[in-house]
């Protein structure tokens, strides 16, 4: 019987290699999609073409998340395995909010907040505050921030691809709007929970280690 482990290191690897294929295989009839406004190339009928399409870059877009929780989940259940549950929903909880199409566009101020955060998270990673924190404890954080940097280096990759700021012509599309804004947002807050979970997992006393 295959152990847990190398399952979630299997599914990890299958999901990166597709998030590579992905950019050959499944972004360039996104970008078509949205270049026609959100229509097939039949306008609005539905075909096998489109549905078998459509499921190719669903899977595309999940493929890196996956990948990045599975290595994850595959971590604490090797290395600390009373915070895998925590982990687990942690990781469930943040793909269903990265699943939101939409999301409202936020004012400056949430990006002066998240950036105030930010900042304030690398500091304290690098002066760290005394505290009494566990070692399990300080892992499973330092192992989440880790996961949030990933998750955000995604969302980095996201805003140059489907988001089309490198294209600035397509970036004044109704679509890529919607798109930009919930990528940003989403982008943002990952960061703060990366930068969070990081100085808070410094937080250890002297003599304690990671």
């Amino acid at each position: 019987m295959i152990r847990a482990e190398r399952w979630l290191f299997a599914v990890a690897l299958a999901a990166f290699i597709y998030a590579v294929l992905g950019n050959y295989v499944a972004l360039p009839g996104y970008l078509r999609f949205l270049e026609r406004g959100g229509t097939s190339a039949a306008g609005n009928a539905l075909d096998w073409s489109v549905v078998f399409g459509a499921t190719r870059t669903i899977l595309w877009m999940y493929a890196f998340s996956i990948g990045a929780l599975c290595l994850y989940w595959r971590s604490l259940w090797l290395n600390n395995r009373r915070h895998f549950r925590t982990g687990l929903i942690l990781g469930l909880v943040w793909l269903c909010f990265w699943s939101l199409p939409a999301l409202p566009r936020m004012p400056a101020a949430f990006y002066l907040t998240a950036g105030g955060l930010i900042l304030l998270g690398i500091v304290i990673s690098q002066v760290p505050l005394r505290g009494s924190l566990s070692a399990d404890s300080a892992r499973f954080l330092n192992a989440t921030a880790i996961l949030f940097f990933a998750l955000a280096t995604w969302d980095a990759c996201g805003l140059g691809s489907t988001g089309r700021i490198l294209h600035p012509d397509q970036v004044v599309l109704e679509r890529s709007q919607t798109l930009l804004s919930a990528q940003t947002t989403k982008l943002m807050l990952a960061l703060v929970i990366a930068w969070g979970c990081l100085a808070l997992s410094r937080c250890r006393t002297r003599s304690g280690s990671v």
